[in-house]
């Protein structure tokens, strides 16, 4: 292995679900390009196709168009799993994040939320559970903003926080199975901020630089995907080693006004 080419991951099966876009389609990429065999689960057919078609992969990519937020969500992603075989590697990388604050925030609002983020991982995990493969990982996408919520973004904030517990969870009843939570900082040109208003916006800026709640370099995509991607594929290689939890955040100081 290098630094330039990676491990030679030939005969693993990786699911990514959120592979639409964003981080998400980025690690899908680079586990494809690197010997994987890839299930790229997203909400969008066209754009999981063009993924399919857009690679110099090893393996075929294979594809699942579907909501995991809805009942039959979970069985699919299993379904279209188990044609790979025993998976080595789960990584959630979807996820709901409006811009919203708490006293505008109704019912419905926070269930989406915590149906995507919590409820959703949780059930994917769940319908997997007797295809992981010996030694797999189950790793999932969660927030810098756990513990610091911000202004708009408390509810995005809670379904992380949740999510980090229920992997904790996870990881107390499924020992055999290595459970990781992976904390990302500032990422711009994802679909993260395709609910925020502009309205908001500009206010919950403002402030989160003022309270040192926002770096002043953001990390792009594709370095984002790529490096939680290598890191995850070093640890299918690592058997013997637990990669619980990670921080991929971007380097330098805080904006300020």
């Amino acid at each position: 292995m290098t630094a330039s080419t990676g491990p030679d991951l030939a005969g693993r099966v990786v699911v990514v679900v959120g592979a639409s876009a964003g981080i998400g389609r980025e690690s899908a990429r680079w586990f494809a390009r690197h010997g994987a065999r890839v299930l790229a689960v997203g909400r969008r057919a066209d754009r999981l196709e063009e993924l399919a078609g857009s690679g110099d992969f090893t393996a075929p990519m294979a594809v699942c168009a579907v909501d995991v937020a809805t009942p039959g969500g979970p069985a699919a992603v299993a379904a279209a799993a188990a044609a790979l075989g025993p998976v080595d590697l789960l990584l959630y990388a979807a996820g709901a994040s409006p811009l919203i604050e708490l006293a505008d925030t109704d019912a419905e609002t926070m269930a989406t939320v915590f149906a995507t983020n919590v409820v959703a991982p949780s059930q994917v995990c769940r319908a997997l559970l007797a295809q992981f493969a010996p030694d797999a990982i189950a790793a999932f996408m969660s927030s810098e903003s756990v513990g610091r919520p911000r202004r708009g973004l408390v509810t995005y904030s809670a379904s992380k926080a949740a999510l980090e517990e229920l992997v904790r969870g996870w990881r107390v009843e499924h020992p055999s199975i290595r459970f990781s939570s992976v904390c990302v900082g500032a990422t711009i040109g994802t679909d993260f901020s395709r609910e925020f208003g502009a309205e908001l916006l500009g206010d919950a800026l403002v402030e989160w630089i003022r309270t040192g709640q926002l770096s002043e370099r953001q990390m792009e995509p594709t370095e984002v995907g790529e490096t939680v991607a290598r890191i995850l594929a070093v640890a299918m290689t690592q058997p013997g080693i637990d990669v619980t939890s990670f921080a991929v955040q971007p380097p330098g100081p805080l904006a300020s006004m």
